[in-house]
């Protein structure tokens, strides 16, 4: 029995690998991710490294943990993303063991092959739905924490009675903090998690025991803000992260949207451009669950509807931040193996065997979100051709937009500033932001200027600042038509006369 789950760990493992190398551009199929967040997550991590702390002396407003992540890439920026491809895989691997567990928990009778059916088929599902976004994004990480605690969860909510040890609602009171401390505005699924629990406990046990209960879960996650509290206090940034990550965070952004938007978006955004994912997931949560005690149904629903009310909740609205619902697409994939559950194939086993791999392979390929970047050269990626004009080790300002992975190709440094690009902060909520990049442009303080604009716009519409236009001057543009973006590279109107 040992040998036989090693050897479906081990599939698992590989599973992980073929989901990541073909699914992620932060593989080696790809010379770079061309994703703007990604960018930054890395660059982050590689000025932490330098000695300028987040937050405090570079402005970007995801949790620690997930700068933290890309520190096994930021060490070796000469191989590019290829440190954030392992921590992916490894997170997918787990990922994939809690899906193999949520699925015995709500199928026992399910063997053990079924099981890593369950999780390998709902993988793929995950990373081929236009939220995977090219892939590294926080909620990826976050979905590991998430199905850790919907599978503790669910198998409270099965047994005949609701108890809860102290270790178990410390262990999910961390999930929580590392939710927390990579991209709080998903704590709503931990929201959802504690009152399905507490009621269940209030009733069962009374107010004080589930009283008792919150406290180790607040415990759990209060062990893992320790850490970060000691070290940004060391070193007098507590203050910066409180600011930046959480308020900046809560209060910045435009809601410019009504809440009859927010909710007809599911319809216009979130089913329409994931027309695999979001069914399986709904038409899941009620098929898996048909026949089941109330507040089995009750665990799914609420934490499933508050993790999508808390995401969704501020009006704004990117493709990527769905991806975390991918925690319920096992319920969906435990539907459909119910209803074939009587196709059982037993004949030319390894040959049947061989084509669900290539099947698996083919779907990966031909849904994913990489496919039109498999095999493009180098040349192609405006990245690749202004990092031929440019110095290593010469300043490159970002200017107006969010860091497009020049920086990490062309070798060059950030300026001496906060705002080493512009994150999706408007003026008036953030003029220091702008003011800063401005100064850089009238103080000359950058070798290079990149700038980026959409198709249909011009660039005097998108770019209207008459001194970056009187100190420096076009050296290269180049366009990069998947994401319909073009690129300018500027030089230093000094540099280029000597």
């Amino acid at each position: 029995m040992e040998s036989n789950k090693m050897r479906h760990l081990l599939y698992l493992c590989g599973a992980a690998l073929l989901l990541m190398t073909v699914g992620s551009m932060t593989s080696f199929l790809f010379p770079l991710h061309t994703g703007v967040d990604q960018n930054c997550f890395l660059t982050v991590a590689r000025a932490w490294l330098s000695g300028r702390l987040p937050y405090r002396d570079i402005f970007e407003q995801k949790g620690p943990l997930l700068y933290l992540l890309h520190i096994p890439a930021a060490a070796f920026p000469q191989t590019r993303f290829l440190g954030v491809y392992l921590v992916q895989a490894a997170a997918w691997v787990l990922l994939l063991c809690g899906i193999e567990r949520l699925a015995g928990i709500l199928r026992p009778a399910y063997s053990l092959r079924t099981r890593y059916a369950v999780a390998v088929w709902s993988a793929l599902v995950i990373v081929t739905s236009r939220c995977y976004s090219r892939g590294d994004n926080a909620e990826e990480f976050c979905l590991v924490p998430v199905m850790f605690a919907l599978c503790d969860l669910m198998q409270t909510v099965k047994s005949e009675e609701i108890t809860f040890s102290r270790g178990l609602l410390l262990r999910n009171g961390i999930f929580a903090g590392l939710v927390l401390w990579i991209k709080f505005s998903m704590l709503g699924f931990f929201i959802g998690w504690c009152l399905v629990i507490g009621v269940l406990l209030w009733r069962g046990h009374g107010f004080l025991t589930a009283l008792r209960a919150g406290l180790w879960f607040l415990l759990g996650m209060a062990l893992t803000a320790l850490p970060w509290a000691i070290y940004f206090g060391a070193n007098h940034a507590l203050h910066d992260l409180i600011d930046v990550y959480f308020i900046s965070n809560a209060t910045l952004y435009p809601r410019r949207i009504t809440l009859l938007d927010r909710f007809l978006d599911f319809f216009r955004s979130d089913l329409y451009k994931n027309p695999v994912m979001v069914p399986l997931i709904l038409s899941g949560a009620w098929l898996s669950m048909k026949g089941t005690k109330l507040r089995e149904k009750s665990a799914v629903w609420v934490t499933m509807i508050l993790l999508y009310v808390f995401v969704f909740i501020g009006g704004v609205r990117y493709r990527y931040y769905l991806l975390i619902l991918g925690a319920f697409v096992p319920f969906g994939v435990i539907a459909l193996c119910d209803l074939l559950r009587r196709a059982v194939f037993t004949r030319h086993q390894a040959a049947w065997t061989a084509a669900r791999i290539c099947a698996y392979a083919a779907i990966l390929l031909l849904t994913g979100n990489c496919l039109y970047f498999i095999g493009k050269p180098r040349s192609y990626y405006p990245q690749e051709q202004f990092a031929a004009y440019m110095e290593p080790g010469s300043i490159l300002l970002n200017y107006g937009f969010l860091d497009g992975g020049f920086f990490l190709v062309s070798g060059t440094e950030l300026p001496d500033s906060r705002y080493f690009c512009k994150v999706n902060i408007y003026r008036e909520q953030l003029p220091e932001m702008y003011e800063e990049q401005e100064r850089i442009i009238d103080e000359c303080a950058a070798d290079y200027a990149v700038i980026r604009k959409e198709d249909g716009e011009s660039w005097d519409e998108r770019y209207d600042y008459a001194p970056f236009y009187e100190n420096y001057v076009k050296i290269a543009e180049a366009r990069e038509s998947y994401d319909g973006y073009c690129y300018a590279l500027y030089r230093l109107r000094t540099r280029a006369n000597t």
